[in-house]
C-alpha cells in the first residue's frame, strides 16, 4: 500500500502537511515576538527619557510619553517587529543627550547601540544574556566640555547637563578628546562602528544609566588604535538608519 502524506484544513490553511503547518506557525510566532529595552537608573539621580521612531516605522508599544526615571528604577519598553527608533536620556529633555539607539525585525535580527553623536549627558551601557552590546560607563563630565566641544544647558543642580558633539558631521571622525575614552564603545561620530556587534539574538536588553553599570571591552580601544579605526567593512551601518528622519 503506497503511503500518503497527512493533511488537513487548519486555521485557513488548506491542504497543508502537518508538519509544514507548524512551521508557518512558528515562523509567525518568530516574527510576532516583540523586543523589550528595560532601562535601570543608577545615576543617583532622576534622568528624563523621550522617545522617537523613524518616520513610516512602528512605534512603541503604548505609545510611551517623555517621563522621569527616579534614581534605582527601571522602566521596560516594548517594540513590536519593523521598528527603528531610539530613547533619548539625559539630566533635562534636551536633543544633544546620549542616547540609545535600536532597530527590529523579529527574533535574531535586532540591533542595539548607544550613541553620543549628537552629545553626552549621562553615561548608559546596554546588554543582553549577560554581555556588553554597546556604550560606556564613564562618566566624561569630569573631564570638561569645552572646545571644539560645548556645553548645552545645565541641570538642576547647575552644572553641565550636556555636552554638544563638534564631530557629529564628520563621518570618519576622528572623536575630540572629550569623547576619545568611550570612543569604539559608544558612538562618538557616525561612523564609530566598533560600538555596534550587529544584530543580536536576544530580545530582552538591559540598558543601565551610571558609573556603576558594567563596563564595556571596548572603552579606551582606540588608545592602541589607529584614530580612524573603524569596525570591519562588513559590520552592517545601523547608527545611519536608527537616527534618520526621526524629526528631533
Amino acid at each position: 500500500m503506497r503511503s500518503h502524506s497527512l493533511t488537513t484544513v487548519l486555521l485557513g490553511f488548506p491542504f497543508m502537511t502537518i508538519p509544514v503547518f507548524a512551521q508557518a506557525m512558528s515562523e509567525l510566532h518568530h516574527r510576532d515576538v516583540d523586543m523589550t529595552i528595560a532601562i535601570t537608573n543608577r545615576y543617583g539621580a532622576p534622568v528624563q527619557l523621550s522617545f522617537g521612531v523613524n518616520a513610516g516605522f512602528p512605534a512603541f508599544r503604548g505609545d510611551p510619553q517623555p517621563t522621569t526615571l527616579d534614581d534605582t528604577a527601571t522602566n521596560t519598553y516594548a517594540v513590536p517587529s519593523g521598528w527603528a527608533g531610539r530613547i533619548n536620556v539625559g539630566k533635562i529633555d534636551h536633543p544633544d543627550n546620549s542616547k540609545i539607539e535600536g532597530s527590529f525585525y523579529g527574533a535574531g535580527n535586532g540591533d542595539i547601540d548607544v550613541s553620543y553623536v549628537d552629545g553626552y549627558s549621562v553615561p548608559i551601557t546596554c546588554s543582553a544574556a549577560g554581555k556588553v552590546l554597546s556604550g560606556c560607563n564613564i562618566e566624561l563630565m569630569d573631564r570638561g566640555c569645552n572646545g571644539p566641544d560645548h556645553v548645552s544647558g545645565s541641570g538642576p543642580d547647575g552644572k553641565p547637563a550636556v555636552c554638544s558633539n563638534s564631530m557629529r558631521g564628520s563621518p570618519d571622525g576622528p572623536p575630540s578628546s572629550f569623547f576619545a575614552p568611550c570612543a569604539g564603545a559608544a558612538y562618538t561620530f557616525p561612523n564609530d562602528n566598533l560600538a555596534n556587534v550587529g544584530m543580536i539574538a536576544d530580545t530582552q536588553i538591559s540598558c543601565c544609566i551610571g558609573t556603576s553599570c558594567d563596563a564595556s571591552p571596548n572603552q579606551h580601544k582606540r588608545d592602541i588604535l589607529s584614530p580612524r579605526a573603524t569596525a570591519p567593512s562588513l559590520m552592517p551601518r545601523h547608527h545611519k538608519l536608527h537616527r534618520q528622519n526621526l524629526g528631533q
